[in-house]
């Protein structure tokens, strides 16, 4: 069904389990952010997790977005801790998680615009504490961290060994992604950080955003900025949101669920060379040749 997520499994797969970090190893932080609210990050999230998940890897899904509290409708979970609950003392993480669509391991977020965001960083570091922790029972941690500028926003993206940064193709959208790693990324030696367009089903206009956006990361910021490519809009995904459902589970053949595999596949495939002490190249050729102009 996935010609291409397929080829690149067979890729990934080639090394055998071996290849796969042992049991106790740090899981993966990928932090999913944009520059400003709308841009989908939390839909990008919930259905990359899944992605993980249904192809064998251990994921825990956090809703880190301390604004909102939008990844336990999408995954359909009933009230229970929530992530206010771990910030603040009162649960650790494996007290608040509950089982979401296809065994993806889901922290939910919690509806407290304005407090949550005020917890210190003695208490953010102790929770990133427990998510590194977590090696035993996860490969991959994603955070849907929300957008913006705030400091709760940006103490995720430092502790993230990845960020995946969604845009749209809008000027406004792709100068708040530059303005968001000037921000959050201020002081980090390094840190890996990939480009998602969102909303477009047009790889020209998708390559001329990552193209755009990585040459002024690269000039002004000194921040190299990976192209993980595009997702188009397609009505099948609010359709899913509205059953409370992955669009990844309910529209399996949709363009959406293709790209968001090919996605995953390369998480994978970066955090299994990652691990050899190789670094895996994400950008289709043409996609390499734009980043590299």
């Amino acid at each position: 069904m996935y010609d291409q997520a397929n080829h690149l499994r067979k890729l990934v797969l080639a090394g055998g389990d071996d290849r796969r970090p042992p049991a106790g190893n740090a899981p993966r932080l990928i932090a999913i952010s944009g520059g400003k609210g709308g841009v989908g990050t939390t839909t990008l999230a919930v259905n990359l997790a899944t992605a993980l998940a249904r192809d064998g890897r251990r994921t825990l899904l956090v809703d880190a977005d301390l604004e909102g509290a939008d990844v336990a409708t999408l995954c359909r979970l009933d009230d229970g801790y929530t992530v206010a609950d771990v910030l603040s003392d009162r649960r650790t993480v494996h007290e608040a998680i509950q089982r979401g669509p296809a065994g993806v391991q889901v922290l939910p977020g919690a509806w407290a615009p304005g407090r949550l965001s005020s917890f210190s960083p003695a208490a953010q570091d102790r929770f990133v504490r427990q998510l590194r922790g977590l090696g035993a029972h996860a490969d991959f941690v994603i955070l849907d961290v929300g957008s913006g500028l705030s400091p709760a926003v940006r103490s995720f993206w430092q502790a993230a060994d990845c960020v995946m940064l969604a845009t749209t193709p809008e000027l406004v959208s792709v100068m708040d992604a530059y303005a968001s790693i000037k921000v959050h990324l201020e002081g980090r030696e390094s840190c890996s950080v990939y480009s998602l367009v969102n909303f477009t089903d047009d790889e020209a206009v998708a390559t001329d955003v990552h193209a755009r956006l990585a040459r002024a990361c690269q000039r002004f910021l000194g921040v190299s900025v990976v192209a993980a490519g595009q997702v188009p809009e397609d009505p099948r995904i609010s359709e899913a949101a509205r059953r409370g459902r992955p669009f990844f589970l309910e529209f399996p053949d949709c363009p959406a669920t293709r790209r968001i595999e090919e996605i995953s596949q390369r998480l994978i495939a970066d955090a299994q060379n990652r691990a050899v002490g190789e670094v895996a190249s994400w950008s289709r050729p043409s996609q390499h040749t734009a980043l590299s102009a």
